[in-house]
């Protein structure tokens, strides 16, 4: 009788193991990234979330942990958060009565968070993103433990909550609790929030980390990192860090946030904390996505006939179809100034802003022109030859003439610039023997076939086509180089094919842009380096 006891209690445990029916065997983290909305090295969502993740993958210290990332500030799947051990808002915050401000804070959304916080996910805000209307402040009480409160009784902004930036060593409270595991005092420039909105009977609140400098008179008011042991046995954790990406450089600061992460998932934190090592953005490229190179296409407006929401999802499978480039897409043309361009082989242009009488920031004229000077290669794909043209129809206070000096063929209105009547052409390859075009036969494309653009300075022309309007044999891509004042000759590549996501799709013109993206990239090795 024991013998057969025993077999069966061996036979259970073999597949409980097996079969991981003892316990979740894997802990999910769900990271939701908001799109940028601060200038270049700070409030870095998406490449804050892309880090965490490389450092948790990479870390020697904590294995069974899968993390998602969500761009937008919301998945596209709102399933992916129901089954997630921790949910992490890396996002703006509302600061005032108007705008959406942080993008989960909508009456839909919140429902879906609070079923997934109900069945026992962790949730976690970070710097901008613990703002919170009173509206829903008692929800992120019992969910995070605080967040920066902005308004008064009437709903005006009026800060019970404040800023300031500091550069100090901050001080560890509760040094036993595991977020605060092998981590020492730290000191970093930082936009602290403080004077904090906590449940004012602290139950399961945690103070972690203060900064005494911020000068609070209030109880905790110099907090600015806490955790949270919920009522229903979940976690949470809020800190009001995150301003600047470069503090991931500092080992302790990294050590503590990614502690905090483990821990709100649900996991154990090893006594000496969680060790991880700090990623150049080319070696997160390398280690998330296995790509060499990375891009930036920028879109987001057009002509009213461009249909760039489907196109350019298209654009970007061209651009990575050998396997070596990671392409990301932009909606906002002021990303010029808001992301860090250096993290880019090059940038692709597929945005004009026809009737759009918003000039472009100076921030980002200034960004761009520093890009290119320092050797950042460029793509300029079909209408966003026209971008920033005073003679566009409601465009004229966007004119910008120093785009016309990295662009070469423009769209001018007033100079006759048009195309034939949308339909199918035979695109013919000029230069047989470049590296972009050799072995490429000729093909055909339906699409728009331009004509009489502007400008004098030289092109390499590599394909053209007969226009039907004009009889002549029209350039359709074309190559040159820029020399920057610091004597750098950067590669520009453009061709005014691409109407909609058709031509990207002929087999001969993929590879032609596949090919200019391992061109253009390799063109900043050497800058990328520097």
């Amino acid at each position: 009788m024991i013998y057969y006891l025993f077999r069966s209690f061996v036979i259970c445990w073999l597949l409980f193991s097996l079969l991981g029916c003892d316990e979740k065997e894997t802990k999910k983290i769900v990271i939701l990234a908001g799109e940028k909305s601060h200038p270049a090295t700070m409030h870095e969502y998406i490449k804050n979330a892309r880090l965490i993740k490389v450092m948790l993958d990479g870390s020697p210290d904590i294995s069974g942990l899968v993390t998602e990332i969500h761009g937008n500030g919301w998945p596209e799947d709102e399933s992916a958060l129901l089954d997630a051990d921790l949910i992490l808002t890396i996002s703006d915050g509302r600061d005032g009565p108007n705008g959406l401000g942080v993008p989960f804070m909508t009456e839909e959304r919140m429902a879906v968070l609070r079923q997934a916080i109900e069945a026992g996910s962790g949730f976690m805000t970070f710097h901008y993103s613990t703002f919170a209307p009173d509206r829903y402040g008692e929800e992120m009480l019992l969910w995070s433990g605080g967040y920066f409160d902005w308004q008064n009784d009437k709903g005006e902004r009026e800060w019970y909550s404040d800023i300031r930036f500091l550069d100090q060593e901050v001080s560890l409270i509760n040094p036993e609790h595991p977020v605060m595991h092998g981590v020492m005092p730290f000191q970093i420039y930082e936009e602290y929030y403080f004077d904090l909105r906590f449940r004012e009977e602290n139950e399961g609140f945690v103070p972690l980390i203060e900064v005494p400098g911020l000068g609070s008179e209030r109880e905790w008011g110099n907090v600015v990192a806490w955790a949270l042991n919920r009522e229903d046995g979940g976690r949470g954790f809020g800190t009001t860090m995150g301003h600047l990406y470069a503090n991931w450089k500092n080992e302790d600061y990294r050590k503590f946030l990614l502690n905090a992460i483990v821990w709100t998932a649900g996991m154990e934190v090893p006594p000496g904390g969680i060790s991880s090592d700090f990623y150049s953005d080319r070696e997160v490229t390398g280690r998330l996505y296995g790509k060499d190179y990375k891009a930036l296409i920028l879109t987001g407006s057009d002509h009213p006939a461009h249909q760039w929401e489907q196109t350019v999802p298209v654009l970007k499978s061209a651009l990575e179809s050998g396997g070596r480039i990671h392409a990301d897409i932009s909606r906002n043309i002021n990303d010029l100034f808001q992301y860090d361009l250096r993290d880019y082989d090059f940038l692709a242009f597929y945005y004009a802003n026809w009737e759009d009488p918003d000039p472009l920031w100076e921030g980002s004229k200034k960004a761009l022109i520093e890009y290119v000077n320092s050797g950042g290669s460029l793509m300029f794909v079909h209408f966003a030859n026209g971008a920033f043209h005073e003679s566009l129809p409601g465009a004229e206070a966007s004119d910008w003439p120093e785009y016309r000096k990295f662009c070469r063929r423009v769209w001018d209105h007033s100079a006759g610039s048009s195309h034939d009547k949308y339909g199918t052409f035979e695109v013919r390859i000029v230069d047989k023997d470049h590296e972009l075009t050799s072995g490429i036969g000729n093909f055909e494309v339906t699409d728009e076939l331009y004509y009489n653009q502007a400008g004098e300075e030289p092109i390499h022309v590599l394909m053209s086509a007969t226009s039907l309007d004009t009889g002549k044999e029209e350039p359709l891509a074309w190559v040159y180089e820029l020399n920057t004042p610091g004597g750098r000759n950067v590669r520009v590549f453009q061709t005014v094919l691409g109407h909609d996501s058709t031509t990207f799709k002929v087999p001969e013109f993929e590879q032609v842009l596949n090919r200019t993206a391992l061109w253009l990239s390799r063109g900043t090795e050497r800058w990328n380096e520097l």
